[in-house]
């Protein structure tokens, strides 16, 4: 309810009714309204560091292990209100800075762990500065948030979320890393079309 609606317009009494529970049962487990939210809050963190243990033990490639974080960050964008962030931020400062510290730091380490993997693996070009092209991709998201200039449902669109995401592979691949790339991305595509 407070990624579809935001924070401030849900009440504990909504809460409740949708639980169908008890205002009284509710409080039981919560404090109050700020205690639910910072245990919410928690919870989205520690789904957050189970997908990125996830991501540290498979055995997939750099791209593919990108190309299923860029579907994830897709999904978790997709899933929250605008609202809920700005709600977060202006109402509960604490626990919205926690939420974007831990976020910032576990996606700045993956990212550049999956930079690291990618040279390795020689599919990205050996020249890129981890750190500089990992905080670019993490401000390039965070901008995607809060702009004016780029409609916030156009930035919803996997057709938006895909053209940015190629732009990204683009300046991070090499000759054989973009074959990877499109050689994935057309068996997806098949996939798709057999479906229908």
């Amino acid at each position: 309810m407070f990624m579809r609606y935001g924070i401030r317009s849900i009440t504990m009494d909504d809460i409740a009714r949708e639980l169908g529970v008890s205002k009284k049962t509710l409080y039981h487990d919560f404090e109050d309204k700020n205690d639910l939210i910072r245990r919410v809050v928690d919870f989205g963190m520690i789904q957050s560091r189970k997908f990125l243990e996830e991501v540290h033990r498979s055995d997939l490639n750099a791209i593919e292990e990108i190309i299923l974080v860029n579907v994830r960050i897709h999904q978790d964008r997709s899933r929250y209100s605008p609202t809920f962030h700005y709600d977060l931020k202006r109402y509960y400062p604490e626990t919205y800075q926690r939420w974007l510290d831990e976020k910032r730091q576990n996606m700045l380490g993956l990212i550049v762990g999956n930079l690291q993997k990618g040279k390795r693996e020689g599919s990205y070009r050996k020249e890129i500065h981890e750190t500089t092209i990992g905080k670019l991709y993490m401000a390039r998201m965070e901008m995607l948030d809060s702009n004016e200039f780029i409609d916030g449902q156009q930035s919803l669109t996997t057709e938006f979320t895909q053209e940015i995401f190629t732009y990204h592979l683009h300046g991070i691949c090499n000759e054989h890393g973009l074959k990877i790339f499109y050689d994935i991305k057309s068996k997806s595509e098949t996939t798709k079309a057999k479906e229908i």
